[in-house]
């Protein structure tokens, strides 16, 4: 069976999001099915990706370019819906790991994976650049054209079928999961040593893992952290350490910090590698992620698989990644969040308990597990 899947979105400079799921997929479909032939499409001036040495070692991979620059790709997919991509990589199948500009002939049976409608549920999260980039793909027209729809949790499957009027029998739910790297680390490993003073790091400190946008409530997060210092001395030990990339209007999240009356304690870490995250999430005392919307939440989930409490929102996808191993909180009140904050750092064991129930938690999400719910579709799609 020949399969094309569109790796355009391995081509980003950086290993997060869309990227890092969709590197993890073909890697774990690849090998776990050998006997295919996978065609992994990408487009533009550049030589194939780099940031995937593993794909490159694979025997039944074949890459294949479209030489022409994403811009006009963009553009003519826009304005006339050309080239049509599938005419340029033969296939029995394709397989869309996030929308695009991806023009189609509607010919070959196509799959198409959904991670979150957040700019047409929540588009005040969003600049005006992106709304008009996301009104650009014309995702209705692709919708139309594909023959099944992968939501990757109950809730994008909801919004699909209330914002999108996507038939529900057109969508099937396949979760993500985690990079296997995020595991509890022994206390006497020498990467947390390293990591500890190669980020200047506070010996206790809560995390926030989040690109530095308001949806991802880091105002909130700020708040509920001044809050505890004042309302609980004893935890004047406890910094807050903010990790992330820069977003839109991040503003916000600096006048918060610059107000707080402890912001002295508070680290700003920017964007951090790949390699560094797990070893990150195993030094915290507990990690907070209340955004306000999410497709998944997967730093949710690494948390867990690495061992940790957290503190998550009782919205949107959230409560389906953390089930009952997280504690759950209003994203839009502060002093709740405040409040989980101190029960989970004054009781040793509720954390311990949020510790052991996270990881059972994360157990049942895997990459192998997501790979073989991808494969069956590839297979009845035929």
């Amino acid at each position: 069976m020949r399969i094309a899947v569109d790796a355009r979105p391995l081509l980003a400079k950086q290993i997060s999001g869309i990227p890092e799921y969709t590197g993890r997929l073909i890697d774990a479909l690849v090998t776990a099915h050998p006997e295919a032939d996978w065609r992994l499409f990408y487009s533009g001036w550049h030589q194939r990706p780099d940031n995937w040495p593993a794909l490159k070692e694979k025997p039944n991979i074949s890459w294949c370019r479209l030489k022409c620059p994403n811009k006009l790709i963009n553009s003519a997919a826009w304005l006339f819906d050309r080239p049509r991509l599938d005419k340029y990589c033969s296939a029995d199948v394709w397989l869309l790991p996030h929308f695009n500009f991806t023009p189609l002939t509607g010919q070959i049976p196509t799959i198409l994976t959904i991670h979150d409608l957040s700019f047409l549920r929540q588009p005040e999260f969003f600049s005006w650049r992106r709304r008009f980039w996301h009104a650009s793909l014309h995702l209705p027209r692709l919708i139309n054209k594909v023959n099944r729809i992968v939501a990757i949790s109950e809730n994008t499957k909801r919004d699909l079928i209330e914002l999108m009027a996507v038939p529900e029998k057109k969508i099937t739910v396949i979760y993500s999961a985690a990079n296997p790297a995020f595991r509890p680390i022994m206390s006497d490993d020498q990467r947390l040593t390293n990591c500890r003073q190669q980020y200047n790091l506070p010996k206790r400190f809560i995390l926030s893992l989040a690109t530095c946008e308001p949806r991802k409530n880091l105002v909130n997060i700020i708040r509920a952290y001044d809050n505890l210092r004042q309302r609980c001395p004893s935890l004047a030990d406890c910094s807050l350490v903010i990790a992330g990339g820069q977003g839109w209007k991040q503003g916000a999240a600096r006048i918060a910090w610059r107000q707080a009356a402890n912001r002295q304690d508070i680290y700003w870490l920017g964007y951090l590698p790949a390699d560094d995250l797990p070893i990150v999430y195993n030094l915290a005392s507990l990690i907070v992620y209340p955004s306000f919307y999410e497709g998944f939440g997967l730093p949710v989930l690494e948390a867990m698989a690495c061992g940790r409490p957290v503190i998550t929102a009782a919205t949107t996808a959230l409560p389906e990644v953390a089930g009952t191993a997280a504690l759950l909180i209003d994203p839009a009140d502060s002093q709740a969040l405040s409040r989980a904050m101190e029960q989970i750092l004054t009781n040793r064991q509720l954390a311990e308990q949020l510790a052991q129930a996270g990881r059972q938690q994360a157990s049942q999400f895997s990459w192998s597990k997501t790979a073989e719910e991808y494969w069956k579709l590839l297979r009845f799609s035929l």
